[in-house]
């Protein structure tokens, strides 16, 4: 509306805008208003606009957690990035919760951490889930000392193993340790090595 090629320049009084929106300022609609300034050759119209704080992102990210099977699961946790004025997840009127269909009897391998939708007025949360890895116990085998006279034939050889989880025993395993020695009827003699085979599992 100026004239003469004039501008702010030649007020006397420039209007101003102010709101009374913040950074703390919660999602929603502010009025801006303005301030009607004043000069001796202008009469100064106003209208007032508005502020419209949206949404911001938050990422919710579920760590990625490791046990040995038979274990009961670690405690499930979340990292956030992106919060806003110092807030955490108390701000949150519905933060997302860390679960796994994992248990302590779960096979070795991988499982998903998956997060509930979390929800608030002034974030937009994205889940991203984690991986719960379930690594395989460890078993100790050992072939116990045997011992018989020359000439006679070997004792059965056994193999103790210890660190089964889950109530399990040697029954579960797809193979399971075994005994074996070099020794013979006809050996001299001595000392002979009881030597063990690994077994395995895909467990242990």
């Amino acid at each position: 509306g100026f004239v003469n090629g004039e501008d702010l320049s030649v007020l006397a009084a420039v209007p101003t805008a102010t709101t009374e929106a913040s950074t703390d300022s919660n999602v929603g609609s502010y009025p801006i208003t303005v301030s009607a300034g004043n000069d001796d050759n202008y009469d100064i119209n106003t209208s007032d606009g508005t502020l419209t704080i949206t949404q911001t992102n938050l990422t919710a990210t579920a760590v990625d957690k490791v046990k040995t099977y038979g274990e009961e699961n670690p405690t499930l946790e979340v990292i956030y990035s992106g919060f806003k004025n110092e807030d955490d997840k108390t701000a949150l009127t519905t933060a997302p919760s860390p679960s796994t269909t994992a248990t302590s009897t779960s096979a070795a391998g991988e499982y998903p951490i998956s997060l509930s939708t979390g929800s608030d007025d002034n974030y937009t949360i994205s889940n991203v889930p984690g991986t719960l890895t379930v690594n395989k116990a460890t078993l100790s085998a050992s072939a116990p000392n045997q011992s018989r006279e020359y000439g006679e034939p070997n004792p059965t050889l056994s193999v103790e193993v210890t660190g089964f989880v889950n109530g399990e025993d040697l029954s579960v395993l797809a193979t399971a340790p075994t005994a074996t020695t070099e020794a013979s009827t006809a050996s001299n003699v001595g000392s002979y090595p009881i030597t063990v085979s690994a077994g395995n599992d895909d467990n242990y």
